[in-house]
């Protein structure tokens, strides 16, 4: 299946080729976790950033056990610093 991902701030830089401004389109299996997911997007490991799907913040923690279904929204976004 298709999944859409939109990437934000210093993140774009890791958009696949042929991706749009911010955005790609990642195929993935049925039932793939969100680890599978995030795996083909070529973000370095020492390079943090926060997942949000479907509007709701989702812990590294639980990347494996969440599944992708049809329609989601996958957000990544640099880590948000305040002052």
């Amino acid at each position: 299946m298709d999944i859409d991902v939109t990437l934000f701030g210093g993140l774009r830089q890791y958009l696949p080729a042929g991706s749009s401004f911010n955005r790609c389109t990642l195929r993935v299996a049925d039932d793939a976790s969100l680890r599978a997911l995030l795996e083909q997007v070529p973000i370095p490991a020492d390079r943090p950033f926060l997942v949000i799907l479907n509007d709701e913040k989702v812990d590294s923690a639980d990347y494996d056990d969440i599944r992708i279904d049809a329609g989601d929204q996958i957000v990544l976004l640099p880590p948000i610093k305040g002052g």
